[in-house]
């Protein structure tokens, strides 16, 4: 392994003495006390400073109780006819998350740590398929790969996963799902608290998060968060290390309006490196011995990946009376890139070598969304209507240069990085530009104990790419209608069930032979579904059967080689069990089981009938924490496993990824306001293979192993 090397304070140290712009609050209690729905007083046990005005705090529940992803509404989960999961910031913390793919670990149905050890983005896939990511409702780009904007958990209030299409409130997307990323956002409630973090692989970070109101009357309200991390990993001489800043300010002039800005700027000047590794010597034995979960097949001193994004927008809001609410959301968001990678692709034959391969690359993207609603409430005799009309935009616009080349093999087993290896030039420079505008209508009707939700909306979308080198244009113009609907009936006893339809669209670029543009892929989904949420605890439990389908799949042509026709489908059925019940108010319990099956049921590529790459049949995880009292007032103790089943290594079906089991770990104890956390991921540091694809496998992330103390006042 290399050396660690110098850790640089200062960007830390600056965040650090943002510590005193404001100490003027009294120091927490270490417990708060709430009502459950019953009415009878419950004791919660405090992570953070700030009292919560019920059960429902986001701090200090597992238990979320609304979520607007799935209606753009603050709607109860209970009244939402799609499944819906949250995961809150007391999840985050008490499982020690430090990013996006950490924090959906224990989802049903998400498979997010498809990169193994590698943290550079966010790829998730919902149902099968990989879902698109938002910011505070609005879309992340797509368009860019190594430029994608990425986001430390600190940074994040919640995380909302809608399952199944939703291209009726987002536009173009997967049939899978959303994921939503819920920024932190300024509080009435004070919220101050520093953190160091020191752990395995000379991990160290710290971070800092005040919020409050600035002035007596609460009209204006500020939040500060900010951290910093470095670490080395488990691969030789790989680094991550960002700082990220993150400034927001709320004016809310009376109870009827509130304008919030929201920024983010974020530096990674080193954002990781990782190799996805040949599957001869991880996946399928080597009569040469395994590939090491340490070894680096890039080459020192000429591999580098840099990115840095700033985001800065508003969210507006005002009441105008009991029937009509306008909102805007609204951001521009700006990121760069520059990557230069040897990596190794397949094996020499009868050896340890692995060949190599050169690639650099560097994007720059700017991105602009917004989305302006108007929402009316009203009655039409016994039926309460939630009525919402909205328009949004999407602007993209990429820039990007390019190139590769060979480099030597080396041994995996006793790499020698002496022989210098040339940086490619560049020899592709393109520029791609996409833009989407979509009109969209939703109801959410309620009479007696039925809800009924329907939406519909139409787009416009533009894709424009043009290649420098050869001077070519190539635009690609879609139109796309999609909708949803959804019936419930809520029993007094707390029981749900449902039933929905939901459709979307995705642009896919490209010709036929004949010339003509590729149609948009479409997705269309059946579901059924039970919600119960109990009277007497604090409790959500969900079940789902799903019945997904993708059309206008792209699949080869078998009269033109090397051109494709729209003819494949794939279809995705699966089943989803949900628990997350405070048996007392110091014990929780979370549990989950996903049952997912992706098929290819039409192609010419020759794998019709064949499962989907890299997504497991059968994933399940538990997690249960545990609050003492007496003498060990303040300690909490925890743990979870996570399951994942076998999952397929290549198209072709013939090779399998097998089943793994992982075990995590907590410990906090609490004293007046301060708290140390010791978190264990991967406990019995188990060494397997995590995903696998035709062209190579990742490691699972061996033990790692964080401990935190914080401070709020």
């Amino acid at each position: 392994m290399q050396g660690h090397r110098g850790f640089r304070l200062k960007p830390l140290n600056a965040m650090l003495s943002l510590l005193f712009i404001s100490s003027n609050f009294a120091a927490p209690s270490a417990h708060a006390v709430a009502q459950n729905a019953s009415g009878d007083t419950i004791q919660i046990n405090a992570t953070n400073n700030v009292a919560p005005d019920d059960q429902t705090s986001d701090l200090y529940n597992y238990v979320a109780k609304d979520a607007t992803a799935a209606t753009k509404l603050a709607i109860p989960l209970m009244q939402t006819t799609q499944s819906v999961s949250v995961i809150t910031q007391a999840q985050i913390n008490a499982q020690g998350a430090k990013n996006v793919s950490q924090a959906l670990r224990y989802n049903a149905g998400v498979l997010s740590e498809v990169g193994g050890a590698d943290y550079r983005f966010d790829t998730v896939y919902i149902r099968g398929f990989q879902a698109d990511e938002y910011l505070d409702g609005l879309r992340l780009p797509t368009v860019t790969y190594w430029a994608r904007p990425n986001f430390d958990a600190y940074m994040l209030d919640r995380i909302e996963v809608l399952k199944g299409p939703s291209s009726v409130l987002y536009g173009q997307s997967n049939p899978g799902g959303v994921v939503n990323l819920v920024s932190k956002r300024p509080t009435a409630d004070p919220i101050h608290e520093v953190y160091v973090t020191l752990g395995n692989h000379n991990d160290r970070e710290a971070g800092i998060d005040l919020s409050g109101a600035l002035d007596n009357d609460e009209h204006w309200l500020g939040r500060l968060t900010a951290s910093g991390s470095k670490s080395d990993t488990q691969v030789d001489y790989t680094q991550y290390e960002h700082y990220d800043i993150a400034p927001s300010l709320t004016w809310k002039p009376n109870d009827n309006t509130s304008l919030t800005f929201l920024s983010q700027f974020r530096r990674d000047p080193d954002a990781g490196f990782f190799n996805q590794l040949p599957v001869v010597g991880t996946l399928v034995s080597s009569p040469n011995g395994k590939i090491p979960t340490g070894f680096y097949g890039g080459q020192p001193g000429l591999d580098s990946y840099t990115r840095k994004q700033a985001s800065i927008g508003y969210q507006f809001e005002h009441h105008f009376d009991d029937v009509w609410t306008v909102r805007q959301n609204l951001r521009y968001l700006a990121s760069s890139s520059d990557y230069t990678m040897t990596y190794p692709f397949g094996n020499v034959a009868n050896s340890s070598y692995v060949d190599r391969y050169t690639f650099l690359d560097q994007e720059s993207l700017k991105a602009f969304d917004v989305d302006t609603q108007a929402q009316a409430k009203f009655d039409t005799g016994p039926v309460n209507h939630t009525l919402l009309f909205g328009v949004d935009y999407v602007h993209d616009d990429l820039r990007e240069n390019s190139g590769s080349g060979v480099a030597s093999p080396i041994d995996y087993l006793n790499p020698d990085y002496s022989a210098p290896v040339a940086r490619p030039d560049y020899t592709a420079h393109q520029r791609l530009f996409m833009t989407q505008t979509g009109f969209y209508a939703q109801d959410q009707m309620k009479w007696q104990k039925w809800i009924f939700n329907v939406a519909g909306r139409y787009d416009q979308a533009q894709t424009r790419t043009t290649t420098y080198e050869t001077g070519s244009r190539r635009e690609l113009n879609n139109y796309a209608t999609t909708g949803r609907t959804g019936l419930m009936y809520q029993f007094d006893s707390g029981f749900a069930p449902y039933v929905s339809y939901a459709t979307s669209f995705e642009p896919l670029v490209g010709t036929t032979f004949a010339g003509n543009a590729f149609k948009p892929t479409k997705g269309k989904q059946s579901e059924i579904g039970l919600k119960y949420q109990p009277k007497s605890i604090d409790a959500l439990f969900t079940a789902s059967l799903f019945n997904l389908t993708q059309t206008n799949v792209a699949t080869a042509d078998p009269d033109h080689v090397n051109y494709t026709l729209q003819t494949g489908e794939v279809r995705s059925k699966g089943l989803e069990l949900d628990g997350k019940v405070n048996i007392t108010p110091d014990w929780l319990v979370s549990a989950n089981y996903a049952y997912t099956s992706p098929v290819v049921t039409s192609s010419n590529d020759g794998n019709e009938g064949k499962v989907a790459v890299s997504i497991p049949r059968h994933t399940g995880t538990l997690w249960t924490q545990y609050s003492l009292h007496g003498l060990l007032e303040g300690l909490t103790v925890g743990g979870g496993a996570r399951y994942v089943g076998t999952a397929y290594a290549n198209s072709e079906n013939t090779l399998k990824v097998p089943a793994a089991t992982v075990y995590d770990a907590m410990a906090r104890y609490r004293w007046k306001a301060w708290q140390i956390a010791f978190n264990v991921q991967n406990l019995t540091d188990k060494v397997y293979v995590n995903t696998c694809q035709d062209n190579g496998c990742h490691y699972g992330l061996r033990r790692q192993y964080l401990t935190t103390l914080s401070y709020q006042w």
